[in-house]
């Protein structure tokens, strides 16, 4: 099985836990999908990843995390992050992994 790890503010327990994306049956099945769409053409395949993350983790608040320093201050600007923000921090490098790994989605 596929892991790409990112925070998550789980709101019935109450903390912030770490999350699998890839464990998500409806992105990995798009995903897969996307793979089989764009054949061995990346750029099409990356262009439709992208397309499919923003749908599932962009800008929804489920999804969303408030960063802040430490300790609490005024003078920090706290700051939303959602699971899309989060991948699109090492977007290569999850691309690499998924075109690595893409004969495991279909």
């Amino acid at each position: 099985m596929l892991e790409w790890n990112v925070y998550f503010g789980n709101f019935n327990r109450q903390c912030i836990e770490t999350v699998n994306i890839l464990g998500h049956s409806g992105t990995v099945k798009e995903i897969a999908e996307a793979y089989k769409k764009s054949g061995d053409d990346r750029a099409a395949f990356e262009d439709e990843v992208r397309r499919i993350l923003h749908y599932y983790y962009w800008c929804k608040c489920e999804w969303e995390i408030i960063l802040s320093g430490w300790p609490p201050s005024d003078r920090f600007k706290n700051a939303k992050v959602d699971v899309y923000s989060q991948i699109e921090l090492n977007w290569d490098r999850f691309m690499d992994y998924l075109w690595d790994h893409r004969y495991e989605l279909a």
